[in-house]
């Protein structure tokens, strides 16, 4: 069934219930209007010689209206769920009366007949069309009921007519028959305009409440979102204030969310933020609020927490820390199971603030210190905390500035040699001088990368690797060599990454082999088919792959024998001890001949000295990088420097 026809059958569902409480809640009316005419008619038509045909009228009659007020009040004592549940027998209910009280005026107008009076049929034709005609009004949620108790109603009043056989009565019938069917066209009118108002009600309120909906609440996991979160936190710091109480407001960030989007698509990343939004209702008492602020950004807000600083600060710690283990919990998600972690920063009021918008970025700011923290963790808010927040939006405004504007931003070349002192490569860093002075990569990076401007800041260093790549053509002639660049997982992670590095290899017409991409060891095991298909489409065309900083992650041996991988880059951690740490010693030893195993090339980084430089010569790894032999330079300087290069070779 498609959702408009499930739509329109809820609409003809609630309209039908709507139609059974008209009919309900008008019925007593109905009812007291023909005990009174019963009485007065029966009083009217009273004489010795049909005495016993009025009072057993009077007396059926009265019983079907006992009947009917009771079914009544059964109905009004009832509540709507019950009164939903039993609609039917409802309905039934109320035309089994109708077909009663409906005979009993038709038996009036057969029973009660006296073809000698003519006053009395003028009266029994006024009091039975009356009665038709208010039929029309109080049955005009039905008209199956309307049409029932006319129908009813009149006919053994007309056959009485027809019976007696003057023409006077031939008359009467024929004016009775037209009145049957002019009455039941009119009850159809009026029910169709009464079911037309009940549907035109339905659908507003119907509207009235979505457009309720779409204001206070999120739409995809239906929690309160940030504009009814911001009238319950200045309920929660009324109430703290007159109780003397505190609250704690939880801002909760899903960490590397984007990666279930990239790898299982939104409709997955959809379907989890659903289960996430559930754990977090089931986790919070019914005084407390659940909200979605929007993406992956969730509020928790704690109420009516007593004692003291302290006490508050260790129960608020306590739930934010089951919280988090609850969202940690393995999820499954289209068939897949899904583990997501969870950064949460804390606020509490009124001790932070009095101000409604300073608590939430107050938590928002404690958030961001527990991402910097290493995720997966909570943080409570502290006013240094605020500078560090302001320092970072002020960054990121200077970074996403530069890159707008295509300034500042610099790659460097670090030159890689081999055990020859010959340049066989050089790996591109990214310098970024702002204000005068040089920011360190791992400043701004981690900013990049929250903000999202890795993207557009990947994209660039693409783009400038490649146009390095054209410009160092002919210094590369008849030299192995080989420019490796850094990528970022979520950089990696893009649906058309493939397609950008090749499209910027293919404008600047740089050859096979030149361009390297180095990745992580935790991105080559994420969603390792996606992996593939990538590294596989660039390496087609040449692209070659190294995993930078090997030794540091957790690679798998299984995942490096079926990856297309051309080099290992032994992590300088573990190079630079290898003559005093026996350990870091050995580490390097088993990469190398792991490597060699795998036949995949080896280059060591961090090589500063020339006893490490030999060391690792004597363990066969024959690739170096390090300050040893030249610390990153600017393309000019290191054209300079290969040009010397290999005017030493030639010598």
């Amino acid at each position: 069934m498609t959702q408009e026809e499930l739509a329109a059958d809820e609409l003809k569902h609630r309209v039908f219930l709507e139609r059974l409480n008209i009919f309900y809640e008008s019925l007593s009316v109905s009812v007291f209007a023909v005990v009174v005419v019963t009485l007065l008619l029966g009083y009217l038509l009273w004489t010795p010689e049909n005495s016993t045909s009025v009072l057993n009228w009077c007396a059926v009659t009265l019983t079907i209206a006992v009947y009917r007020i009771a079914c009544t009040l059964r109905y009004r004592k009832s509540s709507e769920e019950q009164r939903e549940a039993s609609a039917k027998l409802w309905y039934w209910q109320m035309m089994l009366g109708v077909l009663l009280s409906g005979l009993a005026w038709g038996a009036a107008g057969f029973l009660l007949y006296d073809p000698q009076n003519m006053l009395n049929q003028s009266l029994l034709a006024f009091v039975i069309a009356g009665m038709c005609a208010g039929g029309i009004v109080s049955l005009s949620a039905f008209i199956e009921a309307s049409a029932t108790f006319i129908a009813t109603s009149l006919l053994p009043f007309i056959v009485a007519l027809m019976v007696e056989g003057s023409s006077e009565t031939h008359v009467m019938a024929v004016m009775a028959v037209l009145y049957l069917f002019m009455m039941i066209s009119f009850g159809r009118r009026v029910n169709l305009t009464v079911i037309g108002g009940l549907e035109m009600t339905y659908l507003r309120f119907q509207a009235e409440d979505t457009i309720e909906r779409q204001a206070l609440f999120d739409e995809l996991t239906g929690l309160p979102n940030r504009r009814l979160l911001q009238d319950r936190l200045g309920q929660a710091l009324a109430r703290a204030k007159r109780n003397n109480t505190q609250a704690a407001l939880l801002f909760l960030d899903l960490d590397f969310f984007k990666r279930v989007n990239d790898s299982l698509g939104h409709s997955a990343g959809d379907e989890l933020l659903v289960e996430i939004g559930r754990r977090l209702s089931d986790f919070l008492r019914e005084a407390d609020t659940a909200a979605r602020l929007g993406g992956d950004e969730f509020v928790a807000l704690l109420t009516d927490i007593e004692g003291g600083s302290e006490h508050v600060v260790s129960v608020v710690r306590r739930r934010g820390e089951t919280l988090r283990s609850a969202i940690e919990a393995p999820i499954d998600v289209q068939g897949n199971e899904v583990h997501i972690t969870v950064s949460i920063g804390v606020s509490l009021l009124p001790d932070d603030t009095h101000d409604v918008d300073d608590l939430l970025k107050h938590a928002d700011t404690a958030m961001y210190r527990a991402k910097d923290d290493g995720r997966n963790t909570l943080r409570f808010f502290v006013p240094e905390m605020q500078a560090s927040l302001a320092q970072r939006m002020d960054m990121e405004r200077q970074l996403r500035g530069a890159l707008e504007a295509n300034e500042g931003l610099e790659l460097y070349l670090q030159p890689q040699y081999t055990e020859q002192n010959v340049i066989c490569g050089a790996e591109l860093l990214l310098r970024w001088e702002n204000n005068g002075k040089f920011v360190p990569p791992d400043v701004f990076i981690p900013v990049a990368e929250d903000s999202g401007l890795i993207y557009q800041l990947g994209d660039w260093v693409i783009e400038s690797a490649c146009h390095i790549g054209a410009r160092l053509q002919d210094d590369l002639v008849d030299r192995e060599f080989s420019l490796a660049i850094n990528v970022s997982p979520r950089q990696f992670r893009q649906k058309n990454f493939s397609e950008k590095v090749l499209e910027a290899i293919e404008n600047h017409h740089l050859p096979r082999g030149l361009i390297e991409l180095e990745l992580t060891e935790g991105l080559l095991i994420e969603d390792v088919d996606d992996t593939v298909s990538k590294m596989l489409a660039l390496r087609e065309s040449g692209v070659r792959f190294s995993i930078d900083d090997f030794g540091t992650g957790y690679s798998s041996l299984r995942y490096l024998k079926s990856l297309p991988l051309d080099k290992l880059k032994v992590d300088q951690s573990f190079v630079r001890d290898v003559l005093t740490d026996s350990g870091d010693a050995s580490i390097v030893r088993a990469i190398v001949s792991m490597a060699r195993t795998l036949e995949l090339e080896v280059i060591a980084e961090g090589v500063e000295t020339e006893p490490v430089r030999d060391f690792l010569i004597s363990a066969d790894c024959m690739r170096f990088q390090g300050y040893l032999y030249s610390r990153p330079l600017p393309l000019n300087e290191f054209r300079k420097l290969l040009n010397n290069d290999r005017d030493r070779i030639t010598a």
